[in-house]
């Protein structure tokens, strides 16, 4: 009888400093109210396999809603922006989309 092999599940954090630091990955959780500040965490796996968070804000929060559970996204840090009381990041998500190599005409199915 084959043995199963078990590998630890850890989350490891993305902590962009860099303009146009990304990060990539099928989206496949979130959790709301983590940590001291109540943050939303969101979880993207990546190819290998590998889970990598992304702690929440109010800009990424806001953009995150126009994705769903199951997206290929990447997640762009646009800096640092200059509010009208504070300095906040800013994000870019983008989802991946597949381009058909025969697209097949309007009306012709």
């Amino acid at each position: 009888m084959n043995e199963k092999n078990y590998e630890d599940v850890e989350a490891q954090f993305w902590n962009p400093e860099n303009e146009n630091d990304a990060v990539s990955g099928f989206y496949i959780s979130n959790q709301s109210e983590v940590g001291t500040n109540k943050s939303m965490v969101y979880n993207l796996e990546q190819p290998n396999g590998k889970i990598i968070s992304v702690w929440g804000s109010t800009v990424l929060d806001n953009k995150m809603k126009l994705v769903k559970i199951g997206d290929d996204l990447k997640i762009v840090f646009l800096g640092e922006k200059k509010g009208k009381d504070r300095a906040y990041k800013d994000f870019k998500i983008q989802r991946a989309t597949l381009e058909l190599e025969n697209p097949i005409p309007a009306g012709a199915e």
